[in-house]
């Protein structure tokens, strides 16, 4: 329950801090490198008192069968770990950046950490208590306390059965392209699958910091995971680019690359974004089209 929660909050932080720290958000202790990072964990969780021992199910996200919840008020650090040679101006950096992030309406009602499928948790409000940062290089302490209030429970757990379902709304939403073969389902040290990313003419017509793509054109396709971190998997084609990229050109309005799945199970996240390129400057990162899930199992 708390571990999901603790998850979600370091891949949006994680996707949204500007660089040195975009996709260095982690649950802790978080990886054993040298970069700088920001280190999510969960300190003390008070079961709110009123509630707890309830019998009343909820509905919560991710399906409609009532579920028991836990009421919990709980308290996440943030803390900064600096990277090599980092001092009190790295750290009170990250925490700047961190706390712009952080006061953002949709993570003060905590709407923006809501994903597909059943998440474990939805909170009804999350705030910043307070921000702590020693003076001198010598003392490690740089953290944001978090004050979070909401529903726990563990996810896919079975709810209470319902009616028999009469009806059902189901809103489609499109891309201007498509991958082949769909869904990507994988298994953990499974050769490496040839992927075909078909765009429509639109995504050609993409218009970013006014410049426009002509037709052939160059896309750049990443693998990351659900905090724009790099993925669990490998990807091959075309040439290296920014980002980590690989810069694929359209061949008739195609896409071709392959991916290595990983060794064990992992869901990573296809990219696709628009590839700027200046005369006398390195192609850039440019907005992003769209993304499709991998979903490696083991």
């Amino acid at each position: 329950m708390l571990t999901h929660y603790e998850s979600r909050l370091a891949d949006v932080l994680g996707t949204r801090l500007a660089a040195p720290f975009t996709g260095r958000a982690f649950v802790a202790p978080g990886p054993d490198d040298a970069q700088p990072a920001l280190l999510v964990g969960t300190r003390t969780a008070e079961v709110v008192a009123e509630d707890f021992g309830s019998k009343r199910p909820e509905v919560v996200p991710g399906d409609d069968d009532r579920r028991r919840v836990v009421r919990l008020r709980c308290l996440v650090d943030i803390e900064v770990r600096p990277g090599t040679g980092g001092g009190r101006p790295e750290r009170l950096a990250a925490l700047d950046a961190a706390l712009y992030v952080l006061d953002a309406p949709d993570l003060r009602d905590a709407s923006a950490l809501t994903a597909p499928g059943d998440p474990g948790f939805a909170l009804s409000a999350q705030r910043v208590r307070a921000v702590r940062v020693a003076l001198e290089d010598a003392v490690d302490l740089a953290r944001l306390e978090i004050e979070a209030d909401g529903w726990f429970w563990p996810p896919e757990a079975p709810g209470e059965d319902g009616g028999p379902i009469a009806e059902t709304i189901t809103r489609v939403a499109g891309l201007p392209f498509t991958v082949s073969p769909w869904p990507v389902l994988l298994r953990a040290g499974a050769p490496a699958q040839d992927l075909e990313i078909a765009l429509d003419e639109t995504a050609t017509r993409i218009h970013d910091g006014g410049i426009e793509a002509a037709a052939p054109a160059r896309f750049a396709v990443r693998v990351l995971d659900a905090g724009d971190r790099p993925g669990a998997g490998a990807l091959t084609g075309g040439d290296a680019g920014p980002g980590g990229s690989r810069t694929i050109l359209a061949d008739g309005g195609v896409l071709r690359v392959t991916y290595a799945p990983p060794g064990s199970a992992a869901v990573d996240r296809l990219v696709v974004s628009f590839l700027r390129s200046v005369p006398g400057e390195p192609p850039q990162l440019g907005a992003r089209l769209g993304e499709f899930r991998i979903e490696v199992r083991a």
